[in-house]
């Protein structure tokens, strides 16, 4: 039985999120997994009932460095979700990946449409050749792991153009990558919509400002992308420079909010 800290809308349809309640079978083997570090009292309160229960209980996941193994469709995410590698190359201070997964290892490719992948576009192009043939033969298809704007080439935006492509995601999280803004401006320039264009954008980690991010994730908007904001730090400065932040993600991940605003501006 899988149990998870919250339902979101990349849990499999058969997990739950709750203690155990009569009539649930007792001496179950329960597996808890846990995605982000601040669902972890959650999901150890979730442990400790089903093991009250009668049931040998196991708890995991990206939150406890879990590595991750072989993909195996279904079990942790939703059918339809496949991730065809472990790692990244890459170093962000913020990203756990590298220092729980370590550099690039490809696993074997899994039928999905929605490629969950950490840096694909780092992967042998032997990989990446195989993982869009694979893509090519899937409707409504998202890449939402992130393309390394650095890394993206023609050939590989050839490659997205072949896709029935639902969106694809990439990432602008500091002033200076300006390689984001060039990406998004030649994913336009090849024809690709811009409200399939969505970016990662980082806000609050550092000495991050609410005025700086706010720059940002307007300047995404004008290069023809569609920011999404992912606030970094849940605990930052006051209680009300927290409700600043938590306000500005809010606006920034979602486009009926900002684009009504720049309307009445």
């Amino acid at each position: 039985m899988l149990v998870v800290p919250k339902i979101t809308s990349m849990t499999p349809n058969n997990a739950i999120s709750r203690p155990p309640l009569q009539g649930d079978p007792i001496g179950v083997p329960v597996d808890v997994s846990c995605v982000f570090t601040w669902d972890k009292k959650r999901a150890e309160e979730l442990a400790y009932s089903w093991k009250e229960w009668g049931c040998p209980v196991s708890i995991g996941g990206p939150a406890y460095d879990d590595p991750g193994g072989e993909f195996i469709p279904g079990k942790y995410l939703k059918n339809g979700i496949t991730i065809t590698h472990r790692g990244c190359i890459r170093n962000c201070p913020w990203c756990y990946v590298p220092i729980r997964e370590g550099k690039i290892k490809c696993l074997d490719i899994k039928i999905g449409n929605i490629l969950q992948d950490n840096n694909i576009l780092a992967c042998p192009k032997e990989h990446q050749n195989k993982v869009f043939s694979m893509l090519k033969t899937q409707k409504g298809v998202s890449l939402r792991g992130g393309l390394d704007a650095r890394l993206l080439t023609d050939y590989s935006i050839e490659q997205i153009r072949s896709l029935k492509l639902f969106d694809l995601w990439t990432a602008y999280d500091s002033d200076d990558n300006k390689s984001s803004i060039l990406a998004i401006q030649k994913l336009r320039a090849a024809g690709i919509p811009q409200n399939k264009i969505r970016v990662y954008c980082l806000i609050g980690f550092d000495n991050d400002t609410i005025s700086m991010a706010e720059e940002r994730c307007l300047k995404v908007l004008m290069s023809g992308g569609m920011p999404f904001a992912q606030l970094y730090d849940m605990k930052i400065g006051t209680d009300r420079e927290l409700r600043e932040w938590k306000a500005l993600a809010r606006k920034w991940s979602r486009p009926a909010i900002y684009r009504s605003f720049l309307k009445k501006k």
